[in-house]
């Protein structure tokens, strides 16, 4: 989706935790709002509920059972919404939710008659544990920005108990993320994939069911020999790097410097990473941005090649240099996923890249399964489980294919 910049924020802290709060910058014109103060305590609130719907998957416990005020029967559809997928993910994959922490900025209101239409982003913490191979119980944690739409009703009209009491002013009656497209590959897609690219994507449904289970993993690197990319944990940690505090966010502050900065991220950022791995530069003294064979920030005039910034150009060489293409996106670490958002089409265009900073194994049931976790910046997201990711994936784009990459081993 496009950077916006926002200029307002306001935080629901609530839990044990410290809040997770993304650093913002600039400013914007906010649209005259008569209740906006009620509208951001609102927001405030329904954050919190948010928090408290994961506090309660961790706790065993009933929902708001506190003495803040309680959500309506709608509320508690929408705050379901934005977390039952989650929580389910979280479940699915072994891993047990211990807190959460949510925090959002505002970034416009506007009105329309009765309701308000907000425009926020909101980040969300969740800390977890899990059983890994050898029975040991591991504490980490994981988070992730998304741009959200959320949609609030006069309460003097919808929000009532069911005694007919106003419950408050105002109402939480929709909750959206905002539909993303990623890189630039919408600027040219057509006639970009490979000719000769077998690789199959899968859908969402298939990913899932592919999840590997029980001993080694198929796609694990063999225990001897050597990376196609000998230092590629570098780039690992670069990405954990530059997608944790205090560059959590997609801001320009939030990247590194030494590279060029764009409205959408996911492809340069993977680029910096490989190449932080000591990958060099393929350049030459050409102006053919798309020449599949090169590989910089900077080709000619400050101009990057496509293979740096555009998910389906860099799949192609990644695929032809670095990495083998794998009919799964459970990849190990190091290795790097993409999506094809609108897979319905057939047209195989790759619109989004990250790259895999965590791989273990956990127990579910009595059966141990293989966990991917994946880094990215636009939006940005630091080390979440891959269920978790593909889960806030298919609320906007339910037809997504995603597809593989894993290092060559020699």
């Amino acid at each position: 989706m496009s950077k916006k910049t926002w200029f307002y924020s306001a935080t629901a802290a609530v839990t044990v935790l410290s809040l997770f709060l993304v650093p913002w910058a600039g400013a914007a014109e906010r649209q005259d709002v008569s209740s906006d103060s009620m509208i951001e305590k609102e927001i405030a609130v329904y954050s919190h509920w948010l928090e408290d719907a994961y506090g309660a998957v961790a706790e065993e416990r009933a929902l708001m059972n506190d003495d803040l005020e309680q959500p309506t029967a709608k509320e508690r559809e929408v705050i379901d919404g934005q977390t039952d997928y989650i929580v389910n993910a979280f479940v699915t994959s072994g891993l047990s939710i211990e807190d959460a922490s949510v925090s959002f900025r505002i970034g416009s209101m506007t009105q329309s008659g009765s309701k308000y239409v907000v425009s926020a982003e909101i980040t969300t913490k969740i800390t977890y544990s899990r059983i890994d191979e050898n029975m040991q119980v591991v504490h980490d944690a994981c988070w992730w920005t998304d741009p959200h739409v959320i949609t609030i009703a006069d309460g003097r009209e919808d929000a009532k108990t069911g005694s007919g009491d106003f419950l408050g002013n105002y109402e939480v009656i929709s909750d959206g993320i905002s539909s993303e497209i990623d890189d630039e590959s919408e600027r040219d897609a057509s006639g970009t994939s490979d000719e000769g690219d077998t690789s199959k994507g899968v859908t969402y449904e298939e990913a899932l069911a592919l999840r590997p289970k029980g001993g080694e993993l198929e796609i694990n690197p063999a225990t001897a020999g050597t990376p196609s990319i000998p230092y590629y944990m570098t780039g690992v940690r670069y990405a954990l790097k530059w997608t944790d505090y205090p560059y959590s966010g997609d801001e320009k502050s939030d990247f590194n410097p030494n590279y060029p900065y764009f409205e959408n991220n996911c492809t340069n950022f993977i680029s910096q990473a490989i190449h932080e791995s000591d990958v060099p530069y393929r350049t030459a003294i050409s102006v053919d941005t798309k020449d599949i064979n090169l590989w910089t920030p900077n080709l000619m005039f400050g101009k990057p090649t496509w293979t740096w910034n555009n998910a389906d150009y860099s799949y192609r060489f990644m695929k032809n240099t670095y990495f083998k293409a794998f009919d799964s996106p459970w990849m190990d670490v190091g290795g790097l996923i993409y999506v094809d958002w609108n897979g319905k089409d057939n047209d195989n265009t790759k619109n989004h890249a990250m790259i895999v900073t965590q791989a273990d194994r956990s127990y579910v049931n009595g059966q141990m399964i293989f966990n991917t976790y994946i880094s990215q910046k636009t939006n940005n997201r630091h080390n979440i489980p891959l269920s978790v990711e593909m889960g806030i994936a298919y609320q906007t784009h339910p037809d997504a294919t995603w597809y593989g990459l894993g290092l060559r081993w020699q």
